[in-house]
């Protein structure tokens, strides 16, 4: 079966996550799909960056929303993860659009706050219209008023539901509210019953975020329709037909 192979913030687990070097090293394995999270700065740029507060991977302090891109642009976004990173710089999303085209697709996860959720929804939207790259994007996030935006700005917008809970109901009702492409379940709640309605709903089922080998090869196994993983040479490894050895 075919199935996508999707790099989570790049090749996050070798490299910094959601910087040039984690997208290139996920595009020299050849993922077919990198995932990525966005958010608006102050001055309304769309900046590839997952918490929503500067101290984790980006060196400074303070909300995101709060700074300029240029202020973000001019901080360390690499020497946490190993001192040969350092001086990596955080992407807008327009240059990932640019190292991608043509090599892969982007899952691009909307994590702005709430107030951001309209402008942010247009941004990407806009965005992603304009370089031509709307039909093979997939837009997802948890948050249904991001979701809610992303639609109304955009009948034709590629929408995935991500979920973590147990309630898969409310999946489904906010999936075909939504008029979603995709679900994308965290690994833990998939089985073949979840798949078999989810493609009788007309939905893909992507899956995250997915690093044991012998998980991804049962995932497989059951049909979901992509994986999400910090190590997507092991999807690659999978792909190509390793199996991993049985238990004793």
């Amino acid at each position: 079966m075919s199935w996508l192979r999707i790099a989570h913030r790049g090749a996050a687990g070798t490299r910094p996550e959601l910087t040039r070097a984690a997208f290139e090293r996920a595009l020299e394995i050849g993922v077919d799909m990198i995932e990525l999270d966005v958010q608006l700065t102050r001055d309304r740029q769309l900046v590839v960056l997952h918490d929503l507060e500067l101290g984790r991977t980006l060196q400074g302090e303070g909300a995101v929303r709060e700074h300029n891109f240029d202020e973000l642009r001019a901080l360390d976004a690499g020497a946490w993860f190993a001192l040969e990173y350092a001086g990596a710089r955080v992407p807008s999303l327009a240059e990932v659009l640019d190292l991608t085209d043509g090599k892969a697709a982007l899952n691009v996860e909307v994590k702005s706050p709430a107030p951001d959720w309209q402008p942010t929804a247009s941004a990407v939207v806009d965005l992603l219209t304009a370089r031509e790259r709307l039909d093979s994007t997939i837009i997802s996030s948890f948050e249904t008023g991001a979701l809610r935006a992303v639609r109304e700005r955009s009948p034709d917008a590629r929408i995935g539901v991500l979920w973590h809970t147990a309630d898969l109901d409310a999946m489904w009702l906010l999936a075909e509210a939504l008029d979603a492409r995709s679900v994308h379940p965290h690994w833990s709640l998939i089985d073949a019953a979840l798949i078999e309605q989810a493609h009788a709903r007309g939905l893909e089922v992507i899956t995250w975020t997915v690093n044991e080998a012998e998980v991804i090869a049962l995932l497989v196994g059951l049909g979901v329709d992509g994986i999400i993983s910090d190590f997507p040479e092991r999807l690659h490894e999978i792909a190509q037909g390793w199996t991993p050895p049985a238990s004793e």
